[in-house]
């Protein structure tokens, strides 16, 4: 079901790129010749979700042995969608999160990158609407156990 434009609009008002995950070497794109087929990251620090423009951004880092490494920023290009992108993305990002000391992960969804973090054995822990963008956005936080 396609979502009201409105709603659109508002979830891009409170996610966004953090360039945080770029100059911290943590962000990946996936390309499909010259095409961007996608993009996300992960994050050693304390913002759970955002962009460079949403309030509330904390850039404490986080310590491994007590917190959860943050999935951040994750995008499919529609044309890319259900073709694996997500999937590689998220594998990058937890082997990365690894390889520092992290044994958990954590992140903010949107109702339609459930189903792949789902697929992906991450568990809802909450869910939340954000309205900062003018329009209640529905979420959902997950937290996945590394392997």
């Amino acid at each position: 079901m396609q979502k009201p434009p409105e709603e659109i609009e508002s979830s891009r008002a409170i996610m966004g790129i953090d360039t945080q995950l770029i100059k911290d070497g943590a962000y990946y794109v996936v390309l499909a010749g010259e095409a961007v087929a996608g993009c996300g990251g992960w994050s050693r620090r304390a913002t759970l979700y955002g962009g460079d423009h949403t309030p509330g951004r904390d850039p404490e880092l986080l310590d491994p042995a007590v917190d959860a490494a943050r999935v951040r920023a994750m995008y499919t290009h529609p044309a890319y969608a259900r073709s694996g992108v997500g999937r590689l993305i998220l594998t990058w990002c937890e082997q990365a999160a690894k390889e520092e000391g992290f044994k958990r992960l954590e992140l903010m969804g949107t109702m339609s990158g459930e189903p792949l973090y789902t697929k992906d054995g991450f568990v809802p822990t909450e869910r939340l609407t954000d309205d900062r963008g003018g329009v209640a956005v529905a979420l959902v936080k997950m937290a996945k156990p590394i392997d």
